[in-house]
């Protein structure tokens, strides 16, 4: 059985966006839209798989690492617009660090807060290793960059900066037609 350290997941990356810790991080800008825009096929229209999202599409056509880019590119523009549904739909059930981060993503909007940040809010910058685990699963370790911004917590209160942080986060995949992150864990 693997040994997943939920609370310091939570504790590690959730401030970073949700929380925002105070930090020497560059000014944030404007809220960022993040919205992702299929390319064109080589005819001028997307293909059906260039429309359709990688949690869309079976396990056999997505690549373990890109299913983990999306997940982190969708969690991240989740937290900058408060809609988690997409990174809801690319998260199993029983990912309890899944349901904690993006339960204190909706908390904050909830409550008329909000993050801004200038360029990506969080991003994969490098995958060292993708391995297949006896449990069936797959484990993606990589490591995420969480961009400097602003945090506001409700419609009342100053917005509080917070620096750019990297973290190395191993990614548990479960496949059953198509990929879904199963767990986090550092």
């Amino acid at each position: 059985m693997r040994f997943v350290r939920r609370v310091a997941v939570v504790v590690a990356y959730v401030p970073a966006l949700v929380l925002a810790g105070c930090g020497d991080g560059e000014p944030a800008g404007e809220p960022m839209e993040m919205s992702p825009s299929p390319s064109p096929s080589a005819s001028g229209s997307p293909s059906a798989s260039e429309s359709l999202g990688v949690e869309e599409l079976p396990a056999s056509e997505v690549e373990p690492e890109e299913f983990v880019r999306a997940w982190v590119d969708a969690y991240g523009q989740a937290s900058v617009t408060g809609d988690t549904s997409r990174v809801r739909s690319m998260s199993a059930k029983e990912c309890l660090t899944c349901a904690s981060m993006l339960d204190a993503v909706e908390e904050l909007y909830e409550g008329v807060g909000m993050i801004t940040v200038a360029g990506p809010p969080a991003e994969v910058v490098s995958v060292e290793s993708v391995e297949s685990m006896p449990s069936g699963e797959t484990r993606v370790t990589i490591t995420v960059r969480f961009n400097a911004g602003e945090n506001q917590s409700d419609a009342g209160s100053e917005s509080e900066e917070f620096s750019t942080s990297s973290h190395t986060w191993d990614v548990f995949l479960e496949e059953n037609g198509a990929w879904r992150l199963s767990e986090i864990g550092i």
